[in-house]
């Protein structure tokens, strides 16, 4: 495995786009209402990627298995914070390492800001990976709206971590 690590560019918004889709809905079968995982696509996710191209605040990374993509990453930039606000990779791909790399990476691109994510209050595993890459949970929680209403948490990794 050589995983690559890059800054998505334009040319990319059709792989984004079926990457996203797809990895989002692998990792919500089950979670989500299947109506409304039907309801993504990768049509949608391709012009949202494209829409954030003239925001500054918004970085997406695409993640390579050597030519393969093997997922993205969605960071929002605010000011001195830093948020994951996406992160998904598809299943064949998972347990093989992306993740934490994928992390390490982030932290060494914004060492001196602290890094925000919101997870599933439910998503047991996504929490403990979390927390063994040196983030701690706040006491911050949100509801989300997802064909239902779900809890998630609020995890931040300090600069100093």
């Amino acid at each position: 495995m050589k995983m690559v690590i890059k800054r998505a560019q334009k040319e990319d918004a059709d792989i984004i786009g079926e990457v996203h889709s797809a990895a989002w809905k692998q990792t919500y079968q089950g979670v989500f209402s299947q109506e409304y995982l039907d309801s993504d696509s990768p049509s949608a996710r391709r012009e949202e990627f494209l829409s954030s191209l003239n925001d500054r605040h918004c970085v997406y990374l695409l993640l390579k298995d050597d030519d393969q993509a093997a997922g993205i990453v969605k960071l929002a930039l605010n000011g001195n914070d830093i948020e994951i606000a996406s992160i998904y990779i598809l299943e064949e791909y998972r347990g093989r390492g992306f993740g934490r790399k994928v992390l390490e990476y982030i932290f060494s691109e914004y060492e001196d800001c602290p890094i925000v994510l919101w997870v599933l209050e439910a998503n047991l595993n996504a929490r403990a990976f979390y927390k063994k890459c040196g983030f701690e949970l706040t006491d911050k929680t949100r509801l989300i709206d997802r064909g239902g209403s779900f809890k998630q948490l609020m995890y931040v990794r300090n600069s100093a971590a």
